[in-house]
């Protein structure tokens, strides 16, 4: 189970980072969402655009907090111990 949690742990701090760093792949992921958005609520464009910055943000917040509140805890500890161990 602790090899579980600090897995998934890590695999959502990557997604986060990934999603919170500029890649090329933003510059089609943005425009098409915006377009999407602005579609779905009948708002201008440069809003539907706006608001998928701001989701794709808060997405990648929720990964990185995700992560650090599943994982973070067993891997502090696990670093504690090993700490300890050297003194």
């Amino acid at each position: 189970m602790q090899l579980r949690k600090v897995a998934v742990s890590a695999f959502l701090l990557g997604l986060g980072v990934y999603i919170w760093l500029p890649t090329a792949d933003e510059i089609v992921i943005h425009p098409t969402l915006g377009l999407l958005l602005s579609n779905i609520l009948h708002i201008n464009y440069a809003y539907g655009l706006l608001l998928s910055i701001i989701i794709y943000r808060i997405i990648g917040s929720a990964c990185i907090l995700g992560s650090l509140l599943l994982g973070g805890k067993p891997v502090y500890n696990k670093l504690k111990e090993k700490l300890k161990r050297k003194n």
